[in-house]
């Protein structure tokens, strides 16, 4: 497995994990109006969130690599929220506002780890929700993994930066357990710990199996069936260039960026998700398994002009 098309950006968190309360802090600053790239209010939001300039500067760059925010001036670095972070956190009609429910967990985690197959930015967190084939790993095992893959990559990889972001990778998604059936509490250092999604075995080992998610909301993993869906009609540009309203089971488990790698599903889990889809969708999605030949399908007009975020209200809100 060779990558050659992503951007490389290994750094930028200063090894902190998003811990909790983080978001809604720096969704508070962002929704003010208040920098998150210029360093002249670096001490400011010191202040205003309570933390230390690192810190700062680790909260600023995860709002960015979790998609929460969109440039809207790139030569003056601004920035603001997008229309699903102010429904997420914005308002007292907010879904969400200080993450108490998992399916947010979830869909930040989407948000934040399924990528184009071309011309993304790359980090060790999207390389392993995307390109890790594996069930086991350990930190010198995936480091190797990960600059073998990049061996032909016109930039080169600083091994140091490298290794950090793995410790970072493991410290926001790792659970470590004290025994063989006991969660050590003292590992939910981040919300995304609550995936389970890296189980820490020993000091070194760490066991990521494929699972049925069961936590996973069937609305979050609909927001994720229908922004992959729109990815695939598009080119590197994002020009759309099809308007195919079926895709293989296949490429919804397998492909890069797609929900059963980001998710971690195996094909049962990937099925029994599609089944609920097509309850909650009421049949707008459906999927068959005709002599081997395993496809989904949509009834959508265009699914381009369809809300990926069509089903959440129905997860927060119960209508």
């Amino acid at each position: 497995m060779s990558i050659e098309s992503s951007t490389l950006k290994f750094s930028g968190h200063q090894t902190f994990p998003i811990r909790y309360g983080w978001i809604y802090k720096i969704i508070q600053e962002v929704n003010e109006g208040n920098s998150i790239s210029s360093q002249d209010n670096v001490e400011e939001q010191m202040l205003s969130m309570g933390m230390g300039k690192n810190m700062v500067l680790s909260v600023r760059y995860w709002i960015r690599s979790l998609n929460l925010v969109n440039c809207s001036d790139s030569k003056l670095q601004t920035y603001v929220l997008t229309s699903l972070a102010k429904k997420l956190f914005v308002g007292i009609d907010a879904y969400d506002r200080y993450m108490d429910k998992i399916g947010t967990v979830w869909l930040l985690h989407w948000l934040g780890q399924s990528i184009d197959a071309q011309f993304a930015e790359l980090n060790s967190f999207r390389w392993f929700f995307n390109y890790f084939n594996g069930l086991r790993t350990s930190k010198e095992q995936l480091l190797k993994d990960i600059t073998l893959s990049l061996s032909n990559h016109g930039k080169s990889l600083n091994e140091a930066t490298l290794s950090k972001d793995i410790d970072c990778l493991f410290q926001m998604y790792g659970v470590k357990r004290s025994s063989l059936s006991k969660i050590n509490e003292d590992s939910f250092t981040s919300p995304f710990t609550e995936l389970g999604l890296i189980i820490q075995e020993s000091g070194k080992d760490y066991r990521a199996e494929l699972s049925s998610q069961s936590s996973l909301p069937v609305e979050v993993f609909a927001y994720a069936i229908i922004d992959f869906m729109q990815r695939k009609q598009k080119d590197s540009s994002g020009s759309v260039i099809n308007a195919q309203t079926t895709i293989s089971f296949e490429t919804l488990l397998n492909d890069i960026g797609s929900p059963g790698r980001v998710f971690r599903l195996s094909a049962s889990d990937l099925s029994d998700k599609l089944d609920r889809l097509e309850i909650i969708s009421e049949g707008m999605f459906s999927w068959t398994d005709t002599q081997g030949l395993r496809q989904v399908q949509h009834t959508f007009a265009d699914i381009q002009a369809v809300e990926p975020g069509l089903y959440l209200q129905h997860y927060y809100q119960g209508e």
